[in-house]
C-alpha cells in the first residue's frame, strides 16, 4: 500500500521542478516502514493553502498516523537517534545535542564570564551564572513571594509549601524533603563519621559538628 502511495506521488510530481527534492526526501523514508513524505500532496495544495492560510503537514508516521511539518519532529516521534558519541556510544536525535554532549568528554568550556572568569560548557549555563552578578531573580514563589535565580531552586523551595517528602530512609522509612537531609540522617544508622578533628582525632557525622568542636582547640 505504501508503494502505491509513493507511485501516485511520483506521477503528480513528474512535471514539477522540485522532483529532485522529492527524491531526496524519499531517500530518507525508503528504509523505514514507519513513515513517509507527503510532499506531492503539499505541492498540489500550495495555492489553496496560500488562500486559506493553512499548511499541510509534510512528514507522516504510518504507524500512528501523526503528521509533522518538520523532519526533525518526526524523528523525535519515532525515536530515531542517528548521531552517536564516539567516546561513550550514547545516541542523539539531533547533531547539536551530540555536539553539546561531547564537551563533557573533551572538557571544553568555551563560554567565559567576563566578570569573574568562570567558564562553562554551554551558553545557557553562562546566562544562568550571570544572574549571580546581576542579582536577577526571575522565578518567584506564588505562595510566599520569595524569588530565585533559577527554576530548579524554585522547584526545590516549593517542597516546603506542599510538604513533599520524596526521599525516604531505607533503614527506618522516615521521609525527607531534601536528599541532603536524608543522607545526613542515614549516618545515624550506618555509624559513619567522616569528619575528623586534626588536633585530637575525634570524629563526627556532620561538618557542622566538627566546626563547633574546633572552637575548643582554637579558643
Amino acid at each position: 500500500q505504501t508503494d502505491l502511495v509513493l507511485k501516485k506521488e511520483k506521477e503528480v510530481l513528474s512535471n514539477i521542478e522540485e522532483k529532485d527534492q522529492y527524491v531526496n526526501l524519499h531517500d530518507f523514508t525508503a528504509g523505514n516502514k514507519y513513515f513517509r513524505c507527503s510532499h506531492a500532496e503539499k505541492i498540489s495544495t500550495q495555492k489553496k493553502a496560500q488562500k486559506t492560510g493553512k499548511t499541510r503537514s509534510h512528514f507522516i508516521c504510518l504507524r500512528s498516523g501523526k503528521s509533522y511539518d518538520q523532519q526533525g519532529n518526526l524523528k523525535v516521534h519515532i525515536g530515531e537517534t542517528p548521531f552517536r558519541c564516539q567516546h561513550c556510544g550514547k545516541s542523539f536525535t539531533y547533531k547539536g545535542s551530540l555536539n553539546r554532549h561531547i564537551k563533557i568528554h573533551t572538557g571544553e568550556k568555551p563560554y567565559t564570564c567576563q566578570q569573574c572568569g568562570k567558564s562553562f560548557r554551554h551558553q545557557g549555563n553562562l546566562r544562568n551564572h550571570m544572574r549571580i552578578h546581576t542579582g536577577e531573580k526571575p522565578y518567584t514563589c506564588k505562595q510566599c513571594g520569595k524569588s530565585f535565580c533559577h527554576q530548579g531552586n524554585l522547584s526545590h523551595h516549593m517542597r516546603i509549601h506542599i510538604a513533599e517528602t520524596p526521599f525516604s530512609c531505607q533503614h527506618c522509612g522516615k521521609s525527607f524533603t531534601y536528599k541532603g537531609s536524608r543522607d545526613r540522617h542515614i549516618k545515624i544508622h550506618t555509624g559513619e563519621k567522616p569528619y575528623t578533628c586534626q588536633h585530637c582525632g575525634k570524629s563526627f557525622r556532620h561538618q557542622g559538628n566538627l566546626s563547633h568542636h574546633m572552637r575548643i582547640h582554637t579558643g
